[in-house]
């Protein structure tokens, strides 16, 4: 059975001298592991299509229990990607979290157009790579079933007060009139609940057209990093990379 998707490779396996194995986050099958035969050979025709960050036309030869890569067209290899070890290592970390939150046979046109727009930020240096990360894991989360509700005070209904705080639990807003303790929850100072509202709530397109005063950026980050790890049940080993190099 012959299978054609696009898709962009999160993880690459090496299984021989010659041979590896490939995951892709493709649009409409969600996450794919398939074998790439010859796949080091730099006379390969394939060969720059099936690199880590790669998004690609594939044709896949469907086995009864394995995927072969037949053919691949390279669309956008992300090549400046590489020209940064803190890109690079942000870019893998991406590619954990979809791993952890995607499923096979799924559905994940919005998924891979996330990475895809995150991936092109990334790469072209024009937005702050705080922010980047921020959008990722709040979009993904919200994708795959834990959007939080960023509309008011959950107690009171209140739309702002003056300190409002972000309840990592059940990731729901709670004002200070209505908080009763601390544990798990995060102030939020300056424009960060207006920023996190514009990521959850804004239209797809727009989702990366916003800033932040600089000072309020780690705590952004911080925020939308913990409440991910909350939601993943195991340790993303790509992010302590990241923050060696950051």
């Amino acid at each position: 059975m012959k299978l054609d998707v696009d898709g962009i490779i999160i993880m690459e396996k090496n299984i021989s001298d010659s041979d590896k194995l490939i995951t892709i986050l493709t649009r409409k099958k969600g996450v794919i592991r398939a074998f790439v035969k010859n796949a080091k050979n730099i006379k390969n025709k394939n060969f720059s299509a099936i690199q880590l960050f790669a998004y690609s036309d594939f044709s896949i030869y469907k086995g009864r229990d394995k995927y072969i890569i037949n053919e691949a067209s390279l669309k956008n290899c992300f090549w400046d990607l590489r020209t940064d070890i803190k890109k690079v290592a942000l870019a893998q970390y991406f590619c954990e979290i979809i791993l952890n939150l995607v499923e096979e046979n799924c559905e994940s046109e919005n998924i891979l157009r996330l990475m895809l727009n995150s991936l092109y930020y990334l790469a072209n240096g024009h937005l702050d790579n705080r922010l980047i990360k921020s959008v990722f894991e709040l979009r993904i989360l919200s994708m795959s079933g834990y959007m939080p509700d960023l509309m008011c005070c959950r107690t009171c209904k209140r739309y702002n007060n003056f300190k409002m705080y972000f309840d990592m639990i059940r990731g729901q807003l709670v004002c200070e009139d209505c908080l009763e303790d601390m544990q798990n929850k995060y102030e939020l100072q300056g424009g960060v609940l207006s920023a996190l509202r514009y990521i959850v709530y804004s239209d797809f397109n727009k989702m990366f057209s916003f800033d932040l005063e600089d000072k309020y950026k780690n705590a952004l980050a911080l925020i939308t990093e913990k409440y991910l790890l909350r939601h993943v049940d195991r340790k993303i080993c790509t992010l302590d990379f990241y923050k060696k190099v950051m």
